[in-house]
């Protein structure tokens, strides 16, 4: 038995073992065969992850592509050179012996060249005080304070586009002349009274004022008498110009009244001459305050035709018929103006007929029909001359209508 005992005990340990190995082997396949499904599975996977994201990649680069195309025009990206297509216009550059005189409205508008047709903004740095730049790139300033009166170096402008691509341009700009105290007006040709027109715009007069010892009032200071104007404060009378400035007191600064006139006595042509005018915005109930003759049989020769007043603005239309000559001049003032909005056209062409012997036609149509007379010696208003405080003028040209507006107080204190 005992014998018998020991065979069958290594019989069962061989058996086990048998089994053991039999076992492991097939785990072992078992799990050799997972991990390759496992691997087949992973392989899968990244592959078709791999196919995703060079889809994803493909297609961002797609949108990249097309997005660089639409910024550079199809350029190869790689370039440095590769720009949007849109520059300064080079012969619209200001260079730095630009100038401005002390009081004078300075305008520049920017040009570019190209082919973008894409929106873009414009800004500006290192500029004067109150220099402004409108969003189609006009650059306006008018120098209004003694500390003005320089050189303003590197003032700079930049253009930027939708994408984000930037141009600049630096210059410098020189303000000349002296500082004078006064209120400037501006002067545009046209109707300007509801809205402004910049690329109208014909220069800046600054308002007369008189001394501390005098205190000239308006009518004062047109000094009417022997049927002509004898100025106490403005330009010297022409024979044969219409000239046309503003007034006011030195210790009333706020109200301005309106200067026009013709021809002066004892040396003047026989002329006729018409204007419609028409106030806006204005804070003073603005009337006739000179008029020079009474048309005989008629009316005076300045007439307010109305007034209207809306939100304490004031409007008024007037109607003047003036006629002239070798003995006599020929004038009004209309006034007081106040407040910063005030406009003031003066139109040639006229609507009303103040007597049956002037014309509201302009000179050049009454010429056109036969009828002569009716002009201010040299043909409509371009012979107006436009006068400043301190002697300077400037000549209107050939038009039928202006407008005068406020413009800004010239400041000689800073």
């Amino acid at each position: 038995m005992k014998k018998l005992k020991f065979l069958f005990f290594p019989t069962i340990l061989a058996l086990a073992f048998g089994l053991m190995l039999s076992c492991s082997k097939s785990s072992e396949d078992t799990i050799n065969e997972t991990v390759a499904d496992t691997n087949d599975a992973i392989n899968d996977g990244v592959a078709n992850t791999n196919d995703n994201l060079e889809d994803i990649l493909e297609d961002n680069n797609d949108t990249a592509t097309d997005l660089e195309d639409a910024i550079t025009g199809g350029e190869d990206s790689s370039d440095s050179s590769a720009t949007e297509d849109i520059s300064f216009d080079p012969s619209s550059v200001p260079d730095n012996a630009t100038t401005v005189a002390f009081g004078q409205s300075y305008q520049y508008q920017v040009g570019t060249s190209g082919t973008y047709s894409g929106s873009k903004t414009y800004s500006l740095s290192n500029e004067p005080d109150n220099m402004t730049i409108s969003p189609s790139g006009l650059v306006e300033w008018t120098p209004t304070k003694a500390s003005d009166i320089k050189t303003h170096s590197n003032i700079t402008i930049t253009l930027t586009t939708a994408s984000g691509y930037v141009l600049t341009q630096t210059y410098d700009l020189t303000v000349t002349g002296t500082c004078t105290t006064g209120n400037v007006l501006a002067i545009w040709s046209g109707d300007q009274r509801s809205s402004t027109d910049s690329s109208k715009f014909l220069g800046n007069i600054t308002a007369y004022t008189d001394n501390s010892s005098s205190v000239k009032t308006a009518s004062q200071n047109y000094n009417y008498y022997s049927a002509a104007v004898h100025l106490t404060h403005g330009p010297s009378p022409s024979a044969t110009k219409g000239n046309v400035f503003f007034y006011n007191q030195y210790d009333n600064t706020t109200h301005i009244y309106f200067f026009y006139m013709f021809g002066v006595a004892g040396n003047s042509s026989a002329n006729k001459v018409h204007l419609d005018l028409y106030t806006v915005s204005n804070t003073s109930s603005d009337s006739v305050i000179v008029t020079d003759d009474t048309v005989s049989g008629g009316p005076d020769e300045t007439v307010r035709e109305s007034q209207t007043v809306s939100d304490s603005l004031y409007a008024s239309t007037y109607a003047g018929r003036y006629a002239y000559n070798s003995s006599k001049s020929d004038g009004a003032v209309i006034g007081p103006f106040s407040g910063t909005s005030y406009r003031i056209l003066v139109d040639l062409a006229g609507k009303s007929s103040l007597t049956s012997s002037h014309s509201t036609s302009p000179a050049e149509n009454l010429a056109a029909s036969g009828v002569s007379g009716y002009d201010l010696g040299v043909g409509g208003l371009e012979s107006f001359t436009f006068w400043s405080k301190d002697g300077t003028s400037f000549a209107l040209g050939a038009v039928d209508n202006f407008t005068v507006g406020y413009n800004t107080t010239l400041d000689c204190s800073n």
